[in-house]
């Protein structure tokens, strides 16, 4: 099996499930048994966040300040109440590689360490996108997305409301010219 990991799924325009609907979706695990993503590119609303913190947390405050000064973004419909950030920093033992300038975490003490760095950029998401064994194949199959090399330019160092357009332009592709219509001709 070729694994996708570390590529984006970029949804075409007549994706019919509005969270999918224009996303690029970076692809962090890709295996025989399912795979897992993050959109890359629907911000939310900070209003909409509860984060569950255990009594006392200094970190609370601290996490407060950072929803307070930064884009948040919803990763997927999986495990909504779970956080999971990308940053283009050094990676530590609580971060995993997954290419040579994109990393992901899950430890809020890192974020907010990386969030402190000014020459490190960094994306917050709430939940993932999950498939299970066979079903992302199947949706690539059918023609439900395009399939690009991920960069951390994409995701880093562009607007959320531009990125798909960026990715399918850097494809080649005019989004005009493409139909929902499939069959022979």
């Amino acid at each position: 099996m070729n694994t996708l990991k570390n590529h984006f799924l970029i949804s075409i325009p007549h994706m019919k499930d509005p969270l999918f609907e224009k996303s690029v979706v970076l692809l962090c695990e890709h295996d025989e048994q399912g795979a897992m993503g993050l959109i890359i590119n629907k911000e939310i609303n900070k209003d909409s966040i509860f984060v569950n913190f255990s009594p006392g947390s200094n970190q609370k405050i601290k996490f407060a300040d950072y929803i307070a000064n930064n884009k948040l973004y919803i990763g997927g419909p999986v495990l909504t109440n779970k956080m999971l950030f990308l940053h283009n920093g050094d990676t530590d033992n609580k971060s995993l590689l997954l290419n040579e300038k994109i990393s992901i975490s899950s430890d809020i003490i890192s974020l907010i360490s990386i969030a402190k760095s000014s020459n490190v950029k960094h994306k917050l998401f709430f939940g993932h996108a999950g498939w299970s064994q066979g079903q992302l194949e199947r949706e690539i199959e059918n023609g439900d997305w395009l399939i690009q090399k991920a960069t951390s330019n994409l995701i880093f160092e562009n607007e959320a409301e531009h990125i798909w357009l960026i990715a399918t332009h850097s494809l080649g592709i005019e989004v005009n010219d493409i139909t929902n219509n499939s069959g022979v001709s």
